[in-house]
């Protein structure tokens, strides 16, 4: 099952750390994710992934994205599990 969340645009050479929490405990199984150009662009990179667990059982999911392109690219984060 895939799924979009959030939205935003990025400059050249910029990286963003985002984050994605579907409360409760927020576990939607192992996920993939990245960066999806919503038109025309430079090159976006998801550079890491990573999950935290906070004290009250919360999972939360992070990202961080890079565009190593030389234009700012409108984008949305694309995912899914397995």
């Amino acid at each position: 099952m895939a799924w979009t969340s959030g939205s935003g645009t990025i400059g050249p050479g910029v990286s963003q750390d985002w984050w994605f929490s579907w409360g409760g405990n927020g576990d939607v199984g192992p996920q993939l994710i990245q960066a999806e150009p919503l038109g025309p662009s430079g090159e976006l990179v998801t550079t890491q992934t990573a999950e935290s667990l906070d004290t009250n059982g919360h999972i939360t999911y992070h990202a961080v994205v890079r565009n190593d392109g030389a234009n700012p690219v409108a984008f949305q984060w694309r995912g899914g599990g397995f």
